[in-house]
């Protein structure tokens, strides 16, 4: 059965993101590109693609703690996979910060054009400093944003250190700032979602996309500390925010190589 919910969940997919991406597409066309206007309806857009595609690829979202709602802030979160922009995105409305690889991507640099994500190159510090600026832009017209301050994915057995300089531009402002952790459960297989959800080693986008939406269902664990921290030294925000993501996360569960080889090779 693995191969039929292959065969129907991506071409859902596409289809799915193809629609959501033309929303903003179209309200930039109306409307002056990166206006207020355009970024709220992209950001919206956003939302419902994310939760589309939760239901189109059988994920469930159990959220701990008070999702934000209302006014300018930004979440920073640990980061495991694409999936997260998926669980967080359908969560509450928000532009996020990528790496710019992601504009490249078939499905989510469709969706992540149109809904206005910033993308960043963040091996270039000259990059960093340009897309702070955009930030500090986009909290300044009332934009909520969600940004993955460790610098890269990774296989979930802990949350990295958070970087400064991504929250310049909220220390800056004095924007409130939630600390997220996302960590996934996939049920009902062997594989274990280090393998199947995470996605952190440069594994082609297309080979591990066909193995996600191969599985029945996954379950991504979503944990919101609050109180928001407002704080006018990056540093001491990049400390806390991980130091409240780090305390709620809950490592994924791993795999043996070779169980995985042998797993993936029997199906």
């Amino acid at each position: 059965m693995r191969w039929l919910r292959v065969a129907y969940k991506v071409p859902a997919a596409v289809v799915g993101t193809a629609f959501f991406a033309a929303i903003p597409a179209a309200a930039q066309l109306l409307t002056r590109r990166g206006s207020p206007l355009a970024l709220r309806i992209g950001a919206r857009a956003c939302r419902g693609w994310g939760r589309s595609m939760c239901a189109l690829l059988s994920v469930r979202r159990d959220v701990r703690g008070p999702i934000p709602d209302g006014g300018v802030y930004l979440v920073a979160s640990n980061h495991l996979s694409y999936v997260d922009i998926l669980v967080l995105g359908s969560l509450y409305p928000s532009t996020f910060l990528a790496k710019r690889e992601i504009a490249g991507w078939p499905l989510f640099g469709w969706i992540a054009r149109g809904a206005g994500t910033l993308f960043v190159d963040r091996d270039q510090p000259k990059d960093v400093v340009r897309a702070g600026r955009e930030m500090a832009a986009r909290l300044a017209l009332g934009i909520p944003m969600t940004i993955f301050p460790e610098g890269r994915s990774s296989p979930g057995t802990e949350v990295l250190p958070f970087q400064p300089a991504l929250l310049e531009p909220a220390a800056r402002a004095g924007i409130p700032c939630w600390a997220a952790s996302i960590t996934y459960e996939t049920p009902g297989t062997d594989l274990s979602p280090a393998r199947t959800v995470c996605w952190y080693d440069s594994e082609n986008f297309v080979v591990h996309f066909k193995r996600l939406v191969g599985l029945r269902r996954v379950i991504a664990t979503v944990t919101f500390t609050g109180p928001p921290i407002v704080s006018d030294d990056r540093k001491t925000l990049a400390r806390t925010l991980w130091e409240r993501a780090s305390a709620s996360f809950e490592p994924v569960r791993q795999e043996a190589s070779k169980e995985f080889e042998s797993v993936a090779d029997r199906r």
